[in-house]
């Protein structure tokens, strides 16, 4: 099951995410593909993405709380999406002065998105307080 959204920082867009939440698996775990760049302005050309980076992370619940670490960026589902900018592999990520940047989204993920935050506390998949599009 994937859940996806965007995180405003300064009244604009400054990250998006996928969320993989790991259902059926006997290990529940959270996939998350984060791009943090320039997500809050037009853009008809593709430009903007040059100014973007993203990791591709995964958050494991432990008996009271969840821990995350970076992986590889080949092996989220999203590698091959140019629009998420530059992946950054985990010993770039682990070395660039941004990553508290993005520790720090997938934390509001994780305790902000309910679809997410009920998944890593054990509890059944909920979507109450999702926002969805209006058609």
């Amino acid at each position: 099951m994937t859940v996806w959204g965007f995180v405003r920082k300064d009244g604009t867009a400054h990250a998006v995410y996928y969320a993989g939440l790991m259902t059926g698996h006997s290990q529940p775990t959270v996939r998350l593909t984060l791009s943090i760049g320039d997500w809050g302005t037009t853009d008809d050309e593709g430009k903007n993405a040059k100014l973007r980076r993203w990791v591709f992370m995964e958050a494991r619940p432990t008996s009271d709380r969840y821990e995350i670490m970076v992986r590889e960026p080949e092996e989220s589902q999203y590698f091959k999406k140019p629009i998420l900018g530059t992946p950054m592999t985990r010993i770039e990520a682990l070395g660039n002065p941004a990553l508290d940047e993005f520790f720090a989204v997938a934390d509001f993920v994780a305790l902000n998105d309910p679809a997410v935050k009920s998944y890593l506390c054990g509890q059944q998949v909920s979507s109450v307080g999702r926002k969805g599009f209006a058609s």
